[in-house]
């Protein structure tokens, strides 16, 4: 009985092996040489990548960026997809409506929403091209730090969003209603429903939302490449976006890996500290 349940998890554990733990390995190998992805001659540098990192005006930037928009994005997305889901959980009708309609963006490619934000925002697209008609001058979206870093917040949370309210609708959904009714005769108010009630039973729901949405904050890389191709400048790089480019496009693969290496260890350590968190308030309430 053993062998056979080792044998169906086998392929599993190949393909983990072959999609993760290698690739893991090969990127930590190539994080202290100076590898540039064009010839096999290469050296081992040791732990130079990484202190350079820590001078890198632009990795620093970067890094400013990710967490700023991740930060922005995890708030918003995280509060309307709770206020939202609440308002769904209550209405009466055409819910399954609004739920599609807000839903239907996290079925699309996130290059093609990119895309079309872009023919939205860009400074001859749609947007400016309505407002020349009244009279005014074209507004320069991607041309400002400011103003370029807002767009890629707002078509993250509008890509994000509805993911985000169906999973908290889903725990909504299993809060038993008499937790309520028990509260009303308490003399409890609608807020002391959602502060006493709610907020305690869908603690899971908001360790994977926060968990989920704080991993792709910082995985951030599709929208800032084609909505501002990380511009103007650099100011809007992310770190994938910068990675991708250090690597790929300066052929700088041992700092590139290095960066990943930081982002991984980051990410890693985030949520573990998010889990820690999460666990201790579910054991609390």
């Amino acid at each position: 009985m053993k062998k056979r349940s080792i044998l169906f998890a086998l392929p599993a554990f190949l393909i983990y092996t072959a999609l993760m733990v290698i690739p893991m390995l090969i990127v930590f190998f190539f994080s202290v040489t100076n590898y540039n992805g064009m010839t096999s001659n290469f050296r081992f540098v040791g732990i130079k990548n990484f202190i350079e990192l820590i001078t890198d005006d632009r990795f620093i930037n970067a890094s400013k960026m990710t967490f700023i928009i991740t930060l922005v994005v995890v708030i918003v997305v995280n509060i309307l997809g709770l206020i939202l889901a609440i308002l769904l959980d209550k209405a009466k009708s055409f819910t399954n409506l609004f739920r599609s309609i807000f839903f239907i963006p996290v079925l699309m490619s996130s290059v093609a929403i990119s895309f079309a934000w872009n023919a939205l925002l860009s400074y001859t697209g749609v947007i400016n091209t309505v407002i020349s008609q009244f009279g005014f001058e074209p507004h320069d979206f991607f041309g400002v730090k400011s103003n370029a870093i807002a767009c890629i917040i707002i078509v993250e949370i509008w890509r994000n969003l509805g993911f985000y309210m169906v999973i908290y609708l889903a725990h909504l959904q299993t809060v038993p209603k008499d937790l309520y009714e028990a509260c009303t005769i308490d003399g409890g108010n609608t807020w002391d429903k959602f502060t006493n009630v709610t907020i305690p039973m869908i603690v899971p729901g908001i360790t994977i939302c926060t968990l989920l949405s704080v991993m792709n904050g910082l995985k951030l890389f599709d929208t800032p490449m084609i909505l501002t191709g990380g511009g103007p400048g650099f100011d809007t790089e992310t770190i994938v976006l910068t990675v991708f480019k250090r690597a790929f496009g300066s052929n700088e693969i041992g700092y590139g890996s290095a960066m990943s290496l930081m982002l991984f260890v980051t990410i890693v350590a985030i949520s573990m500290i998010q889990l820690r968190i999460s666990k201790k308030a579910e054991v609390e309430n």
